[in-house]
């Protein structure tokens, strides 16, 4: 699958790809207990310029942040002892109006779901399996929405 994401954009040059990074710099933390989910979605935002950090529980991505600042959360919803929901919810608990922007990835997909993630704080939403041009549209959608 790794093959296949990084084949998509050969006819763009990999030089091209950098440039989401350069436009937006952020830090990203990839909420998933799906170690090959994390992997994949490192790797393809790794193509874009970036180096994100992995949490694989809703605990530990709320630990993280307690350390370091991120500007966005990849965020599984169905992730052991904590949902996505509601680690979501914890985050703008704890962090308020300093809280990052969180996009849900996930297997869900019907509309009553991205209705859900977005009614627990989250900014965006993409389902599983998902095309590359999705994640990168969404978290530029994301990214230029105001606080």
């Amino acid at each position: 699958m790794i093959l296949w994401c990084t084949s998509l954009y050969s006819n763009i040059g990999y030089g091209g790809m950098k440039k989401l990074a350069k436009n937006f710099p952020l830090n990203i933390l990839i909420a998933e207990d799906n170690y090959i989910n994390q992997k994949l979605l490192r790797d393809i935002l790794a193509l874009h310029g970036y180096r994100c950090d992995s949490a694989s529980s809703g605990y530990e991505a709320l630990d993280m942040m307690r350390k370091k600042k991120f500007d966005l959360v990849l965020m599984d919803i169905q992730m052991p002892g904590m949902s996505g929901e509601e680690t979501t919810r914890q985050i703008h608990d704890v962090f308020k109006t300093d809280a990052p922007k969180i996009i849900a990835v996930t297997a869900y997909a019907m509309a009553e779901d991205r209705d859900r993630c977005i009614a627990a704080g989250m900014d965006g939403y993409i389902s599983k399996p998902f095309r590359v041009n999705e994640l990168v549209n969404e978290i530029v959608r994301v990214m230029k929405m105001g606080k």
